[in-house]
């Protein structure tokens, strides 16, 4: 029997619900939602297709221009430049050349250059096409296996923070499908693959920080043995692809990275960490700073501690993936689509176990708050960017904690039957 962490069983809460409680249900369950949802697709594919007319007929940005940084250093490397794309002076000076528009840098190491060097050999539009082609294909798969639910590839469409990524021809998707592919992998029992799928998402090394924790705390010895292999093997190959300058050159470049973020080089309106919600109201940096990392131990301890107790890998992985999105002052607007996977792992512990009282509400506004921030390509200078991953975490440690109470209260309640009597 389902037990929520007010301690009341499902039949309880049932008739206790309120006139609201009913009122949201219905419209969560009921064609108003579909509405919602059918307008959210609506506006993604228009803004698709005002992103592409923009590209012929008026300002002449390419469509999915973040992928102009990515492509022109894949076709750098592709004619034999390898060093290109860590200078940004000269990088920003070929992207000026190439699309009229510059400013865009790579601080990527060269695990991701190797990963795009296929695409340096199309042109642009060819290029970005079938790449949002495949990285779309890809989240949509994870997405339905992880829901277990083949309709979960209809998140995509309606979900945000995937149309950001979609929109800005970022990596976005491809983090969603390796990150979510780790934990569908773990899910059915292949630990080596899941680790494989980790080490490959080593180009984003600032969301896999807490990872390592995790799969030490669980246990999971042989995912982390494949992962650090796996991370290791690709950074050999670009090596031996690029060799050593171009990495020295990555390393070299890391302090201007660090002064992009400290600087707001970036709009600190794209953010969406506490670091830079804080820093859009002009806190001093070394406030912000530490306000960063008083959320970043909290989302460490919650990682270590749920991922050390006997509970799914869907909870597991919903604290984790929302945990990494918190734990990082470097997350921006359009990162926010690894906020799918917490929402599809606590939708599915919902539909198998019960939802929590207000739960569903607390996703639906989580998700809907994507729309006050500039993934949209907005120029708002102040966004609630940092709240949809704050309450997907708050959401997902919820979820752990009535986890692991109920399963207490399980065992005990084992343990008491099987108990010889005296």
């Amino acid at each position: 029997m389902a037990v929520n962490d007010d301690g009341k069983t499902g039949s309880q809460l049932k008739s206790a619900r309120s006139g609201f409680e009913v009122a949201i249900e219905r419209f969560l369950t009921g064609e108003a939602a579909k509405g919602v949802a059918a307008f959210l697709v609506v506006a993604l594919v228009v803004r698709l297709l005002l992103d592409i007319a923009n590209t012929y007929i008026g300002t002449g940005k390419p469509f999915f221009a973040d992928f102009i940084s990515f492509w022109t250093a894949a076709n750098s490397a592709v004619n034999g430049d390898f060093l290109l794309p860590y200078h940004f002076e000269e990088f920003s000076v070929r992207q000026v050349e190439l699309f009229e528009r510059g400013q865009f840098a790579f601080f990527y190491p060269p695990t991701w250059l190797l990963y795009l060097l296929p695409f340096g050999l199309l042109p642009y539009e060819a290029a970005v096409i079938l790449f949002e082609a495949i990285t779309l294909s890809a989240a949509c798969l994870v997405l339905a296996l992880l829901a277990r639910r083949m309709n979960a590839v209809w998140m995509v469409f309606v979900f945000p923070g995937l149309a950001f990524g979609v929109l800005h021809g970022q990596n976005s998707l491809l983090n969603v499908a390796l990150f979510g592919g780790a934990l569908a992998a773990l899910d059915r029992g292949r630990p080596i693959l899941a680790g494989i799928l980790i080490g490959l998402m080593a180009y984003k090394p600032h969301f896999g920080v807490l990872i390592p924790f995790a799969l030490l705390a669980g246990r999971e010895w042989r995912t982390f043995f494949a992962a650090g292999v796996t991370t290791v093997v690709v950074a050999f190959i670009s090596y031996a692809v690029f060799g050593l300058a171009t990495w020295q050159a990555f390393l070299d470049q890391a302090p201007e990275a660090n002064a992009w973020m400290l600087e707001a080089k970036v709009s600190m309106a794209k953010y969406a960490s506490v670091f830079g919600w804080l820093r859009q109201y002009d806190v001093p940096v070394d406030v912000a700073m530490a306000a960063q990392a008083l959320v970043s131990a909290l989302a460490l301890g919650s990682v270590v501690w749920i991922w050390s107790r006997n509970v799914s890998i869907s909870i597991k992985g919903a604290v984790l993936v929302s945990a990494a999105c918190v734990a990082t002052p470097f997350i921006l607007d359009y990162d926010l689509a690894l906020l799918a996977i917490p929402l599809v792992l606590i939708v599915r512990q919902g539909l198998e176990t019960g939802f929590l009282r207000f739960e569903r509400e607390g996703l639906l506004i989580a998700s809907l708050l994507m729309l006050t921030t500039n993934g949209w390509g907005l120029g708002l200078e102040k966004t609630l960017a940092p709240l949809p991953p704050l309450l997907f975490f708050a959401l997902s440690l919820r979820r752990a904690v009535v986890s692991v109470t109920t399963f207490g209260v399980e065992a005990e309640q084992g343990e008491a039957t099987l108990a010889p009597a005296e």
